[in-house]
């Protein structure tokens, strides 16, 4: 009872406080940056933690991704793939010219290889980053990656989840600071 006495005499000082309060709360959240990197929150010794460092210490790769072309002529893809060899943190890219020239057919891979990067419409690509999976190079990398590939393409892994999850996150945190001060008030 003596709590809402207090506020209800007080309520002006008390909003202007408020007010103010928001200014540096704006500036705040504008300025921190959301770390999305699941493995800097994990033990040392976990097994996630320990194979992530072995990947990017002895063999200087890091996040991965595949991309899928759909209906797309393999001269198109074997193009694309130098464009994308050529982005920032792209350690390696394999895909069937890596190992034969597109003028060979495909065909003469073992089924089980062919069948594993190939479908009835489609071709898949493995890229291989120098950065980890949520590291912000990473991420950058991913839209970019996207940009050149354009409707066709498909980028999978935990790298573009995670790019997708912070892109939903940072489009939709407006909405719900918005609805959580209306209710606030």
């Amino acid at each position: 009872m003596k709590f809402g006495k207090v506020v209800m005499k007080y309520r002006i000082p008390i909003l202007v406080i408020a007010v103010i309060l928001i200014v540096p709360s704006v500036f705040g959240m504008t300025s921190t940056r959301i770390n999305y990197d699941m493995l800097n929150y994990l033990p040392e010794d976990m097994d996630t933690v320990v194979g992530q460092n072995v990947l990017s210490d002895d063999y200087g790769k890091g996040a991965f991704s595949f991309v899928i072309f759909e209906d797309m002529p393999l001269k198109d893809v074997s193009a694309l793939k130098s464009k994308i060899e050529q982005l920032e943190h792209v350690e390696t890219v394999l895909w069937y010219d890596s190992i034969a020239d597109i003028s060979v057919p495909m065909e003469i891979l073992p089924d089980k290889i062919y069948n594993a990067f190939n479908s009835e419409n489609s071709t898949m690509m493995a890229i291989f980053f120098d950065t980890s999976t949520s590291s912000d190079d990473t991420m950058d990398t991913i839209k970019e990656i996207r940009s050149i590939t354009g409707k066709q393409c498909f980028v999978s892994g935990m790298s573009a989840l995670v790019t997708d999850l912070k892109d939903l996150c940072e489009k939709e945190e407006p909405i719900y600071v918005t609805i959580a001060v209306i209710l606030a008030c």
